[in-house]
């Protein structure tokens, strides 16, 4: 089960607990859940795009290519 997935049921799950004593605290629970999943998304985004980005592909060659270049000499 994905990170998504699990985070939409245990929101479901809590909705199912909601009553007019605990509205308050379950509805606090799910921002929070919602709030950690839209961090954990852009986190994850951020992540990739510094993986995957054309910059620090050009920076990795450039060092591979530098330590073949001190290692032959």
């Amino acid at each position: 089960m994905s990170e998504q997935d699990q985070t939409a049921w245990a929101i479901q799950a809590l909705t199912d607990l909601r009553t007019a004593d605990n509205q308050v605290v379950i509805d606090s629970v799910i921002k929070v859940l919602d709030d950690q999943q839209a961090e954990i998304e852009s986190l994850r985004g951020s992540m990739e795009g510094q993986l995957w980005s054309p910059t620090s592909w050009h920076q990795d060659q450039q060092a591979r290519h530098a330590g073949q270049d001190n290692s032959k000499a």
